[in-house]
């Protein structure tokens, strides 16, 4: 039953995250032909602004709600999906209304007018998203990852056909259209979520404190573990559009995104771990997180350093096919982001580990460490290395992130950092007596 929840879930999860990265990776090719450097540039801040709004929203509920569902006898369940939902509603209410008056300073900040618009029209999208997280999440909770790739890929698919649409009609498409469109692949994807939840959903209207306790309880950490992760990664844009230019944020992104074709195993491994994580420390306990974690993080590293390694050797006719000449500043980024590629499975599994087993407060003190700590780097390093300097203070806090993990993890579950190796040398014959050979 385990094996066949591994092979499945991990199929549908690798095969969502290919999708999602070829589709989104098809738009941002073409988007940053569609796009003057400076454009994309705003886009790219727009983006980071909104990925933090809803990972505040989405962390405070997800992760919560799949947790106490997937445990949750049949009796129970209803009313934690119903407080969940209520408490989903709340939440997106306060942080749109947050979210609008901000969005006059943040274009000040920036010097882009037309990004308070942006975000203005975008709140219609993340009330809509608010309602798709409710669903996907107890879709994973059952340990079913089908709605997750279906409504993803919709919400990229449909943006995808849009930009493409575009420029083969060389229609210069604006800011602001990007965002309806992105509303409309919202919408698409929040339908097809419901086509696959509803057989599974339960709503009285009931508000239950005692879930709601343990919900906010377990999702507070959860959330500020994972806001602060992002904001580490999108203060880095951040900070380069105040301190230098749209343009800089430009040639950062592109460095990141192209290094993002190495982290496709790592996003599907940690989608498929967190929940077969929390039932496994329920009835296993705590010897069971050490080969959880010290596999999960050896079949991504397999898979990740023959990718790393010839993106590393390729990496200027690869900056040019994908970008052009505009982003030849990319190069050197590029190469430099690449190193870190090797620390984000360790980084990933970490706190998935630890908020699967109910270690949200450690995981949390540990992100805002490491993010507290890449902040300060970038201060003095952009200052002095300009883009450079923001992809240096990544690689130095993923270092630290590293050591004081590795720490924490041995005292908690005697988990060697180094014997993910072990597993990594093993995945490809292990790999292929699972899919060839039967068991006798």
């Amino acid at each position: 039953m385990r094996k066949n929840y591994w092979i499945r879930s991990g199929t549908i999860s690798l095969l969502q995250q290919a999708c999602n990265f070829i589709v989104g990776f098809a738009s941002f090719f073409f988007l940053v032909r569609l796009t003057s450097k400076d454009d994309y540039g705003t886009w790219i801040l727009f983006l980071s602004t909104a990925s933090l709004i809803e990972i505040t929203r989405n962390e405070l509920i997800q992760n919560a709600l799949i947790k106490y569902v997937s445990v949750a006898v049949e009796a129970d369940r209803g009313n934690v999906i119903s407080t969940s939902f209520i408490i989903n509603a709340v939440m997106t209410a306060l942080l749109a209304l947050l979210l609008a008056g901000i969005a006059p300073l943040l274009a000040h900040i920036w010097n882009t007018p037309v990004i308070r618009d942006m975000l203005w029209l975008y709140l219609i999208s993340f009330f809509i998203v608010g309602i798709q997280i409710q669903f996907n999440s107890i879709e994973q909770a059952l340990l079913s990852f089908k709605s997750l790739f279906l409504s993803t890929f919709l919400k990229q698919f449909i943006f995808l056909i849009a930009i493409i649409a575009a420029y083969f009609l060389n229609y210069r498409l604006t800011l602001i259209q990007l965002v309806e469109f992105n509303i409309i692949a919202a919408v698409a994807g929040t339908f097809a979520s419901w086509s696959y939840v509803r057989k599974h959903w339960i709503f009285n209207w009931k508000f239950d404190f005692k879930w709601a306790k343990k919900l906010l309880n377990y999702g507070k950490y959860t959330m500020a573990t994972s806001l602060h992760a992002t904001f580490s990664n999108v203060m880095d844009q951040m900070m380069l559009g105040g301190m230098l230019s749209p343009g800089a944020v430009s040639s950062f992104n592109i460095a990141n995104r192209i290094s993002n074709m190495a982290h496709i195993p790592t996003n599907a491994m940690a989608i498929i771990v967190f929940p077969q994580g929390a039932i496994r420390f329920e009835s296993e306990g705590k010897d069971a997180m050490k080969v959880l974690y010290e596999k999960s993080v050896g079949s991504v590293l397999a898979i990740l350093t023959p990718a790393v390694i010839m993106l590393y050797l390729f990496a200027e006719p690869i900056i040019h096919i994908i970008v052009g000449e505009k982003y030849l500043d990319a190069i050197p980024l590029l190469r430099v982001t690449l190193l870190y590629c090797f620390l984000i499975p360790y980084g990933r599994q970490t706190g998935t580990i630890l908020e699967s087993t109910g270690n949200t407060r450690l995981n949390f003190l540990l992100v805002l460490f490491t993010s507290s700590f890449n902040i300060i780097l970038n201060i003095l390093l952009i200052n002095k290395f300009g883009v450079m300097g923001a992809v240096y203070g990544a690689l130095l806090a993923r270092i630290l992130f590293f050591v004081v993990a590795r720490h924490y993890l041995k005292k908690l579950f005697k988990i060697n950092l180094w014997a993910p190796w072990k597993y990594a040398i093993q995945f490809y014959p292990d790999t292929y007596h699972k899919l060839f050979h039967k068991d006798k």
